[in-house]
Protein backbone atom coordinates (compact mmCIF):
# COMPACT_ATOMS: atom_id res chain seq x y z
CA UNK A 1 0.00 0.00 0.00
CA UNK A 2 1.74 3.24 -0.89
CA UNK A 3 1.26 6.24 0.86
CA UNK A 4 -1.69 8.70 -0.25
CA UNK A 5 -0.57 11.41 -2.18
CA UNK A 6 -2.57 14.43 -0.58
CA UNK A 7 -1.04 13.15 2.84
CA UNK A 8 2.99 12.64 2.82
CA UNK A 9 3.87 12.03 6.42
CA UNK A 10 6.82 14.16 7.51
CA UNK A 11 10.28 11.98 8.40
CA UNK A 12 11.29 12.71 12.07
CA UNK A 13 14.87 12.24 12.87
CA UNK A 14 15.80 8.52 13.08
CA UNK A 15 17.16 8.86 16.59
CA UNK A 16 13.14 10.45 17.65
CA UNK A 17 11.83 7.55 16.97
CA UNK A 18 14.27 5.11 18.32
CA UNK A 19 13.40 6.72 21.64
CA UNK A 20 9.67 6.37 20.68
CA UNK A 21 9.46 3.06 19.58
CA UNK A 22 11.14 -0.67 20.63
CA UNK A 23 12.17 -0.78 17.21
CA UNK A 24 13.89 -4.20 17.95
CA UNK A 25 10.46 -5.50 19.47
CA UNK A 26 7.86 -3.92 16.77
CA UNK A 27 10.03 -6.46 14.31
CA UNK A 28 9.64 -9.27 16.20
CA UNK A 29 5.72 -8.99 16.00
CA UNK A 30 5.94 -8.13 12.38
CA UNK A 31 7.57 -11.49 11.92
CA UNK A 32 4.42 -12.82 13.61
CA UNK A 33 1.81 -10.86 11.84
CA UNK A 34 3.23 -10.59 8.37
CA UNK A 35 5.74 -13.49 7.71
CA UNK A 36 8.22 -13.14 5.28
CA UNK A 37 8.28 -9.20 5.31
CA UNK A 38 10.64 -7.16 6.90
CA UNK A 39 10.54 -3.41 8.60
CA UNK A 40 12.50 -1.55 6.31
CA UNK A 41 11.81 2.06 7.85
CA UNK A 42 9.14 4.09 10.10
CA UNK A 43 7.42 7.78 9.30
CA UNK A 44 5.46 9.72 12.28
CA UNK A 45 2.51 10.63 11.14
CA UNK A 46 1.92 14.63 12.43
CA UNK A 47 -1.47 14.25 14.07
CA UNK A 48 -3.18 16.89 16.93
CA UNK A 49 -5.18 13.32 18.18
CA UNK A 50 -3.89 11.77 21.30
CA UNK A 51 -2.70 8.74 19.77
CA UNK A 52 1.00 8.60 18.31
CA UNK A 53 0.96 7.39 14.45
CA UNK A 54 3.29 5.90 12.32
CA UNK A 55 3.65 4.39 8.59
CA UNK A 56 5.73 1.11 8.74
CA UNK A 57 7.40 0.71 5.58
CA UNK A 58 7.66 -3.26 4.57
CA UNK A 59 10.13 -5.03 2.46
CA UNK A 60 7.16 -5.86 0.03
CA UNK A 61 6.52 -2.04 -0.58
CA UNK A 62 2.70 -1.91 1.41
CA UNK A 63 2.49 -0.29 4.77
CA UNK A 64 0.85 -0.92 8.05
CA UNK A 65 -0.23 1.93 10.30
CA UNK A 66 0.49 1.71 13.74
CA UNK A 67 -1.39 3.50 16.95
CA UNK A 68 0.72 3.87 19.65
CA UNK A 69 -0.69 4.81 23.00
CA UNK A 70 0.24 8.65 24.35
CA UNK A 71 3.33 8.26 26.37
CA UNK A 72 3.13 8.08 30.38
CA UNK A 73 3.80 11.86 30.24
CA UNK A 74 0.50 12.70 28.86
CA UNK A 75 -1.95 13.45 31.33
CA UNK A 76 -5.09 11.35 30.36
CA UNK A 77 -8.46 12.87 31.59
CA UNK A 78 -10.58 9.37 33.16
CA UNK A 79 -12.58 8.95 29.87
CA UNK A 80 -9.47 8.59 28.31
CA UNK A 81 -7.55 5.86 29.99
CA UNK A 82 -8.31 3.15 28.02
CA UNK A 83 -8.11 5.03 24.43
CA UNK A 84 -6.71 2.24 22.50
CA UNK A 85 -8.43 -0.46 23.95
CA UNK A 86 -12.04 2.41 22.97
CA UNK A 87 -10.90 2.40 19.58
CA UNK A 88 -10.31 -1.43 18.91
CA UNK A 89 -13.12 -2.46 20.76
CA UNK A 90 -15.71 -0.23 18.27
CA UNK A 91 -13.52 -1.46 14.97
CA UNK A 92 -13.52 -4.51 15.97
CA UNK A 93 -17.65 -4.87 16.92
CA UNK A 94 -18.15 -2.96 14.10
CA UNK A 95 -16.01 -5.09 11.56
CA UNK A 96 -18.39 -8.05 12.81
CA UNK A 97 -21.42 -6.60 11.78
CA UNK A 98 -19.73 -5.73 8.30
CA UNK A 99 -18.79 -8.98 7.58
CA UNK A 100 -21.71 -10.31 9.02
CA UNK A 101 -24.15 -8.54 6.06
CA UNK A 102 -26.88 -6.54 6.12
CA UNK A 103 -29.50 -9.26 7.45
CA UNK A 104 -27.03 -10.15 10.88
CA UNK A 105 -27.27 -6.24 11.58
CA UNK A 106 -29.06 -5.60 15.24
CA UNK A 107 -31.89 -3.12 13.88
CA UNK A 108 -32.14 -0.59 17.09
CA UNK A 109 -36.19 -0.96 16.71
CA UNK A 110 -38.88 -2.89 15.18
CA UNK A 111 -39.81 0.09 13.00
CA UNK A 112 -36.05 -0.08 10.88
CA UNK A 113 -36.81 -1.01 7.63
CA UNK A 114 -34.54 -3.37 5.74
CA UNK A 115 -33.25 -0.12 3.44
CA UNK A 116 -31.93 1.39 6.18
CA UNK A 117 -30.53 -1.44 7.54
CA UNK A 118 -28.39 -2.20 4.13
CA UNK A 119 -26.96 1.25 4.44
CA UNK A 120 -24.95 0.53 7.39
CA UNK A 121 -22.85 -2.40 5.00
CA UNK A 122 -21.61 1.51 3.33
CA UNK A 123 -19.69 1.70 6.62
CA UNK A 124 -17.54 -0.96 5.10
CA UNK A 125 -15.85 1.84 3.01
CA UNK A 126 -14.79 3.94 6.36
CA UNK A 127 -14.10 1.53 9.34
CA UNK A 128 -10.43 1.11 9.10
CA UNK A 129 -8.87 -2.71 8.98
CA UNK A 130 -7.70 -3.57 11.78
CA UNK A 131 -4.32 -6.24 11.41
CA UNK A 132 -3.53 -6.52 14.81
CA UNK A 133 -4.52 -5.04 18.55
CA UNK A 134 -2.49 -5.49 21.92
CA UNK A 135 -3.85 -4.01 25.59
CA UNK A 136 -0.94 -5.79 27.12
CA UNK A 137 1.87 -2.79 27.87
CA UNK A 138 4.52 -5.86 28.14
CA UNK A 139 5.15 -6.53 24.61
CA UNK A 140 5.90 -3.06 23.45
CA UNK A 141 5.65 -1.10 26.51
CA UNK A 142 2.50 0.68 25.81
CA UNK A 143 -0.83 -0.65 24.18
CA UNK A 144 -0.84 -0.59 20.30
CA UNK A 145 -2.81 -1.35 17.16
CA UNK A 146 -1.79 -2.37 13.61
CA UNK A 147 -4.23 -0.94 10.74
CA UNK A 148 -4.04 -1.00 7.19
CA UNK A 149 -3.74 2.81 6.05
CA UNK A 150 -6.81 3.88 5.00
CA UNK A 151 -6.87 6.92 2.02
CA UNK A 152 -7.57 10.72 2.81
CA UNK A 153 -6.19 13.74 5.41
CA UNK A 154 -7.52 15.53 7.74
CA UNK A 155 -10.11 17.82 6.96
CA UNK A 156 -8.71 20.05 9.28
CA UNK A 157 -5.42 20.18 7.05
CA UNK A 158 -7.75 21.31 3.73
CA UNK A 159 -10.74 23.18 4.92
CA UNK A 160 -9.34 26.89 3.85
CA UNK A 161 -9.09 24.86 0.52
CA UNK A 162 -12.60 23.93 0.64
CA UNK A 163 -15.14 26.23 -1.58
CA UNK A 164 -18.67 26.41 0.09
CA UNK A 165 -20.50 23.42 -1.94
CA UNK A 166 -17.73 21.26 -1.08
CA UNK A 167 -17.68 21.91 2.52
CA UNK A 168 -21.57 21.28 2.18
CA UNK A 169 -21.03 17.99 0.17
CA UNK A 170 -18.85 16.82 3.44
CA UNK A 171 -21.07 17.87 6.15
CA UNK A 172 -24.07 16.16 4.21
CA UNK A 173 -21.88 12.99 4.08
CA UNK A 174 -21.40 13.60 8.20
CA UNK A 175 -24.73 13.40 8.43
CA UNK A 176 -25.62 10.26 6.71
CA UNK A 177 -22.77 8.90 8.39
CA UNK A 178 -23.60 9.71 11.77
CA UNK A 179 -26.64 8.31 11.14
CA UNK A 180 -25.47 5.15 9.80
CA UNK A 181 -23.82 4.33 13.45
CA UNK A 182 -27.00 5.63 14.83
CA UNK A 183 -28.94 3.01 13.10
CA UNK A 184 -26.42 0.05 15.38
CA UNK A 185 -27.37 -0.76 18.55
CA UNK A 186 -25.47 -2.06 21.71
CA UNK A 187 -25.35 -5.65 21.26
CA UNK A 188 -26.24 -6.67 25.29
CA UNK A 189 -29.03 -3.87 25.19
CA UNK A 190 -26.75 -1.35 28.01
CA UNK A 191 -26.15 1.63 27.96
CA UNK A 192 -21.96 3.19 28.44
CA UNK A 193 -19.18 3.04 26.65
CA UNK A 194 -18.02 0.32 23.97
CA UNK A 195 -15.02 -0.51 26.45
CA UNK A 196 -17.95 -1.14 28.58
CA UNK A 197 -20.33 -2.68 26.83
CA UNK A 198 -18.03 -4.86 24.51
CA UNK A 199 -15.43 -7.15 24.95
CA UNK A 200 -11.81 -6.30 24.21
CA UNK A 201 -10.47 -7.82 21.03
CA UNK A 202 -7.14 -9.01 22.72
CA UNK A 203 -8.44 -10.12 25.96
CA UNK A 204 -9.50 -14.24 26.94
CA UNK A 205 -13.28 -12.93 27.00
CA UNK A 206 -13.75 -12.14 23.27
CA UNK A 207 -11.45 -15.01 22.26
CA UNK A 208 -13.45 -16.98 23.94
CA UNK A 209 -16.63 -15.68 22.64
CA UNK A 210 -18.24 -14.63 25.96
CA UNK A 211 -20.39 -11.37 25.89
CA UNK A 212 -21.76 -10.89 29.27
CA UNK A 213 -23.60 -8.22 29.47
CA UNK A 214 -22.04 -4.95 30.42
CA UNK A 215 -22.10 -1.29 30.74
CA UNK A 216 -25.52 0.49 32.51
CA UNK A 217 -29.20 -0.92 32.02
CA UNK A 218 -30.54 2.83 31.47
CA UNK A 219 -29.18 5.68 30.06
CA UNK A 220 -29.62 8.39 33.38
CA UNK A 221 -26.73 6.24 35.45
CA UNK A 222 -24.41 5.83 32.06
CA UNK A 223 -24.12 9.17 30.76
CA UNK A 224 -24.14 10.72 35.01
CA UNK A 225 -21.04 8.45 35.01
CA UNK A 226 -19.41 10.22 32.51
CA UNK A 227 -20.44 13.61 34.06
CA UNK A 228 -19.55 12.90 37.34
CA UNK A 229 -16.33 11.42 36.11
CA UNK A 230 -15.23 14.72 34.38
CA UNK A 231 -16.01 16.85 37.36
CA UNK A 232 -13.93 14.87 39.44
CA UNK A 233 -11.19 15.05 36.96
CA UNK A 234 -11.47 18.77 37.87
CA UNK A 235 -11.28 18.79 41.37
CA UNK A 236 -8.40 16.81 40.91
CA UNK A 237 -6.67 19.46 39.05
CA UNK A 238 -8.46 22.28 41.29
CA UNK A 239 -10.00 23.59 37.98
CA UNK A 240 -12.37 26.68 39.08
CA UNK A 241 -15.65 25.43 38.19
CA UNK A 242 -19.06 26.20 39.92
CA UNK A 243 -19.08 22.53 41.07
CA UNK A 244 -22.20 22.78 42.77
CA UNK A 245 -24.60 23.71 40.44
CA UNK A 246 -23.41 22.03 37.89
CA UNK A 247 -24.33 19.11 40.25
CA UNK A 248 -27.64 20.79 41.18
CA UNK A 249 -28.54 20.97 36.99
CA UNK A 250 -27.74 17.49 36.38
CA UNK A 251 -29.52 15.98 39.17
CA UNK A 252 -32.84 18.31 38.76
CA UNK A 253 -32.96 17.85 34.87
CA UNK A 254 -31.94 14.11 34.82
CA UNK A 255 -35.42 12.73 34.51
CA UNK A 256 -35.13 14.02 31.09
CA UNK A 257 -32.10 10.85 29.91
CA UNK A 258 -34.85 8.21 31.02
CA UNK A 259 -36.76 8.55 27.85
CA UNK A 260 -33.93 7.54 25.72
CA UNK A 261 -34.45 3.68 25.53
CA UNK A 262 -32.23 2.27 22.97
CA UNK A 263 -28.27 2.56 23.09
CA UNK A 264 -27.26 3.41 19.64
CA UNK A 265 -24.14 3.79 18.72
CA UNK A 266 -22.73 7.55 19.31
CA UNK A 267 -19.29 8.89 18.13
CA UNK A 268 -18.88 11.84 20.27
CA UNK A 269 -16.67 13.93 17.83
CA UNK A 270 -17.37 12.29 14.56
CA UNK A 271 -17.56 15.81 12.97
CA UNK A 272 -14.40 17.44 15.06
CA UNK A 273 -12.33 18.67 11.76
CA UNK A 274 -9.01 17.02 13.31
CA UNK A 275 -10.38 13.95 13.22
CA UNK A 276 -12.41 13.55 9.77
CA UNK A 277 -9.95 12.67 7.05
CA UNK A 278 -11.35 13.51 3.59
CA UNK A 279 -10.46 12.60 0.02
CA UNK A 280 -10.20 14.78 -2.69
CA UNK A 281 -10.45 12.95 -6.19
CA UNK A 282 -10.53 15.82 -8.63
CA UNK A 283 -9.72 19.44 -7.98
CA UNK A 284 -11.58 22.63 -9.35
CA UNK A 285 -14.45 20.00 -10.53
CA UNK A 286 -18.50 20.68 -9.34
CA UNK A 287 -19.58 18.63 -6.56
CA UNK A 288 -22.25 16.15 -7.15
CA UNK A 289 -22.95 12.90 -5.38
CA UNK A 290 -20.22 11.05 -7.13
CA UNK A 291 -17.47 13.84 -7.49
CA UNK A 292 -15.70 16.28 -5.07
CA UNK A 293 -14.21 15.45 -1.62
CA UNK A 294 -15.57 12.28 -0.04
CA UNK A 295 -15.63 10.97 3.67
CA UNK A 296 -12.91 8.02 4.22
CA UNK A 297 -13.46 7.75 8.03
CA UNK A 298 -12.16 8.96 11.10
CA UNK A 299 -8.57 9.46 12.54
CA UNK A 300 -9.86 8.54 15.72
CA UNK A 301 -12.23 6.16 16.94
CA UNK A 302 -11.78 6.01 20.70
CA UNK A 303 -14.99 8.27 21.70
CA UNK A 304 -17.98 5.93 20.80
CA UNK A 305 -20.61 5.35 23.08
CA UNK A 306 -23.83 3.34 23.38
CA UNK A 307 -26.03 5.74 24.17
CA UNK A 308 -28.44 9.33 22.92
CA UNK A 309 -27.05 10.48 19.07
CA UNK A 310 -27.49 14.01 20.17
CA UNK A 311 -24.54 13.51 22.42
CA UNK A 312 -22.09 13.80 19.31
CA UNK A 313 -20.86 17.54 19.46
CA UNK A 314 -22.18 17.31 15.65
CA UNK A 315 -25.35 18.45 16.96
CA UNK A 316 -24.28 21.77 18.28
CA UNK A 317 -24.84 24.38 15.77
CA UNK A 318 -25.68 21.94 13.33
CA UNK A 319 -25.11 22.82 9.66
CA UNK A 320 -28.14 22.58 7.07
CA UNK A 321 -25.58 20.27 4.97
CA UNK A 322 -25.28 18.27 8.18
CA UNK A 323 -29.00 18.15 8.63
CA UNK A 324 -29.38 17.14 4.84
CA UNK A 325 -27.65 14.01 5.44
CA UNK A 326 -28.83 13.24 8.94
CA UNK A 327 -32.60 13.16 7.41
CA UNK A 328 -31.17 11.51 4.02
CA UNK A 329 -33.44 8.92 3.65
CA UNK A 330 -36.94 10.47 4.35
CA UNK A 331 -37.21 8.33 6.98
CA UNK A 332 -39.07 8.98 10.74
CA UNK A 333 -36.28 10.91 12.63
CA UNK A 334 -34.93 8.47 15.29
CA UNK A 335 -34.00 10.59 18.29
CA UNK A 336 -36.55 9.73 21.07
CA UNK A 337 -38.27 12.11 23.01
CA UNK A 338 -38.16 14.96 20.56
CA UNK A 339 -39.97 17.18 23.26
CA UNK A 340 -37.08 16.55 25.80
CA UNK A 341 -34.64 16.80 23.26
CA UNK A 342 -33.68 20.50 23.71
CA UNK A 343 -32.79 19.71 27.53
CA UNK A 344 -30.78 16.84 26.85
CA UNK A 345 -29.18 19.03 24.19
CA UNK A 346 -28.20 21.51 27.08
CA UNK A 347 -26.93 18.93 29.21
CA UNK A 348 -24.68 17.43 26.61
CA UNK A 349 -23.68 20.96 25.66
CA UNK A 350 -22.43 21.45 29.36
CA UNK A 351 -20.37 18.20 29.53
CA UNK A 352 -18.64 19.03 26.32
CA UNK A 353 -18.06 22.65 27.89
CA UNK A 354 -16.62 21.07 31.21
CA UNK A 355 -14.75 18.50 29.18
CA UNK A 356 -12.91 21.63 26.68
CA UNK A 357 -11.62 23.50 29.96
CA UNK A 358 -10.50 20.37 32.14
CA UNK A 359 -8.71 19.16 29.23
CA UNK A 360 -6.85 22.15 28.62
CA UNK A 361 -5.37 22.14 32.56
CA UNK A 362 -4.75 18.41 31.90
CA UNK A 363 -2.58 19.19 28.75
CA UNK A 364 -1.57 22.77 28.16
CA UNK A 365 -1.07 24.09 25.12
CA UNK A 366 0.32 27.56 23.71
CA UNK A 367 -2.91 28.72 22.98
CA UNK A 368 -5.22 27.00 25.99
CA UNK A 369 -5.81 30.55 27.60
CA UNK A 370 -7.68 31.11 24.55
CA UNK A 371 -9.14 27.44 24.37
CA UNK A 372 -9.91 27.43 28.31
CA UNK A 373 -11.62 31.46 27.94
CA UNK A 374 -13.76 29.68 24.57
CA UNK A 375 -14.90 26.81 26.96
CA UNK A 376 -15.74 29.25 29.81
CA UNK A 377 -17.98 31.12 27.88
CA UNK A 378 -19.94 28.45 26.81
CA UNK A 379 -20.40 26.85 30.04
CA UNK A 380 -21.89 30.26 31.63
CA UNK A 381 -24.15 30.57 28.46
CA UNK A 382 -25.70 26.90 28.76
CA UNK A 383 -26.09 26.92 32.86
CA UNK A 384 -27.41 30.41 32.09
CA UNK A 385 -30.16 28.00 29.65
CA UNK A 386 -30.15 25.21 31.93
CA UNK A 387 -31.73 27.69 34.86
CA UNK A 388 -34.48 28.30 33.03
CA UNK A 389 -35.18 25.19 31.41
CA UNK A 390 -38.08 22.85 32.10
CA UNK A 391 -39.22 25.39 34.81
CA UNK A 392 -42.65 25.44 33.71
CA UNK A 393 -42.72 21.65 33.42
CA UNK A 394 -41.41 21.63 37.43
CA UNK A 395 -44.29 23.80 38.66
CA UNK A 396 -47.15 21.74 36.10
CA UNK A 397 -45.58 18.42 38.31
CA UNK A 398 -45.77 19.97 41.63
CA UNK A 399 -49.29 20.92 40.94
CA UNK A 400 -49.81 17.40 39.73
CA UNK A 401 -48.87 15.96 42.74
CA UNK A 402 -50.88 18.15 45.26
CA UNK A 403 -53.77 16.50 46.50
CA UNK A 404 -56.58 16.63 44.14
CA UNK A 405 -59.47 15.46 45.87
CA UNK A 406 -59.22 18.19 48.98
CA UNK A 407 -62.57 20.06 49.72
CA UNK A 408 -62.85 23.52 49.98
CA UNK A 409 -63.27 22.99 54.03
CA UNK A 410 -59.75 21.38 53.82
CA UNK A 411 -58.40 24.51 51.49
CA UNK A 412 -59.12 26.63 53.85
CA UNK A 413 -57.87 25.30 57.07
CA UNK A 414 -54.54 25.00 54.82
CA UNK A 415 -55.02 28.38 54.03
CA UNK A 416 -55.47 29.51 57.88
CA UNK A 417 -52.53 26.95 59.11
CA UNK A 418 -50.19 29.12 56.44
CA UNK A 419 -51.50 32.22 57.54
CA UNK A 420 -50.90 31.86 61.40
CA UNK A 421 -47.24 30.65 60.82
CA UNK A 422 -46.38 33.65 58.73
Amino acid sequence: MSTPSLFQPIRPPRTSLMYTLPIRRLRDILGHVVPAVTLTSVEEVPSTRLPRLYYLNLSDGKQLLLSFAPSLAVRLLRHEQTLLSSEATLIDFLSCLIRSGPEELPPPSESITGSQRSRVTDLSQLVPVMVKHSSNPREMGYPYTLFEPGMGEPLSDISIYLSRPEQRLIDKQIGSFVRDLALISSPSGNFGTVSRVCNDPSTAAAAAGSCAPRGSPDWTSAFMSLVEGILRDGEDMSVLLPYEVIRKHFDRLSWRLGAVTIPRLVIIDASEPSNVLIQRDSEGASPSENDGPRVTGLRDWSQGIFGDPLLSSCFENSSEGFLDGWRLDGTDDIIEDEEGGATRLLLYRCYRAIVNIVTEYYRPQPDSSRRELEGRRKLTNVLAELEKADVEQIDFVKRARSPSGSTGEEASKRQKLETAHT
